[in-house]
């Protein structure tokens, strides 16, 4: 199983920031975060891979939530997601390698796309349709 760990990360709206995957593997909308690392916690990964990312630093504020999940290709995912706070900096496109695009999105606008979310964006959009 692969464990991951992201942040949901909101604006003054309330919309939650995403960035868009195109990699020519994925071509989807995710919540920022990735892969824990052998021995990491959950909380210092999110951080880490917010800084890589969007070079921003984020404080966590709480667990948001979590969820497992298979991709089509067979692998087992279980995601973590904290809900934080940007500390410093301002939201960009630090990998463009793998991103092409981020932006805020209200709930509404997420179930718009959601044909364009990743598994993980999903699982999130589920929770907070709740």
């Amino acid at each position: 199983m692969i464990k991951l760990a992201g942040c949901v990360i909101t604006d003054e709206k309330g919309g939650v920031l995403l960035l868009h995957r195109n990699n020519g593997k994925h071509e989807h909308w995710e919540i920022p975060g990735g892969k824990i690392d052998e021995g990491e916690q959950a909380e210092a990964a999110a951080v880490r891979e917010i800084k890589e990312e969007l070079d921003v630093e984020v404080a966590i504020e709480r667990k948001f939530g979590e969820k497992e999940f298979t991709m089509a290709d067979g692998q087992h995912m279980h995601h973590t997601w904290f809900l934080a706070k940007i500390t410093d900096g301002k939201p960009r496109v630090a990998e463009p390698q793998t991103f092409d695009d981020l932006r805020y999105f209200s709930v509404q606008e997420m179930g718009n796309i959601r044909a364009d979310l990743s598994h993980s964006a999903k699982n999130l959009l589920e929770a907070l349709e709740k």
